[in-house]
């Protein structure tokens, strides 16, 4: 595929009909995808971060928050990779990922604006973010990645 095709493919995912509609639905799709994304993955830190937290108290912390990142982490993935084997399209479940990860960036700049001028809450902050935010996205996407490699 030439980058002038691959420009014209990007540009139609915005294009409109006379009607009003959008000519694509890959837009809409993977933004559902990435609200389900965030929802599943949101879940699976809700429920599993107190099971593993009495488990994994006595070990050191970075031990600790490495397991407390990957292990909801894996169990949201492969919970999420249900849809993509059901989805007309595995590129929508890839660009939802993108959306996620696009979503995160916003999220952390503003929350790092706000709370600029208290550098304990940053800290804080910062470190919930780096558990909860980087093993969803290079784990799921990582393998969704593949997944759409793999079938073309």
């Amino acid at each position: 595929m030439s980058d002038k095709t691959r420009k014209a493919d990007f540009k139609e995912f915005f294009r409109f009909t006379k009607d009003g509609k959008m000519k694509s639905g890959t837009v809409a799709y993977s933004i559902c995808l990435a609200a389900l994304y965030l929802i599943v993955y949101g879940a699976a830190y809700y429920f599993l971060i107190d099971i593993l937290a009495p488990l994994t108290n006595s070990w050191p912390i970075w031990a600790s928050d490495l397991a407390g990142a990957i292990v909801p982490a894996l169990l949201g993935a492969l919970v999420l990779l249900i849809p993509v084997f059901l989805l007309y399209d595995r590129k929508w479940a890839l660009y939802g990922y993108i959306w996620l990860g696009a979503f995160a960036l916003m999220f952390l700049l503003a929350m790092v604006v706000m709370l600029k001028s208290e550098p304990d809450a940053l800290n804080i902050f910062l470190r919930l973010f780096l558990i909860m935010v980087p093993a969803p996205l290079l784990i799921g996407g990582g393998t969704t990645f593949l997944m759409v490699k793999k079938t073309k």
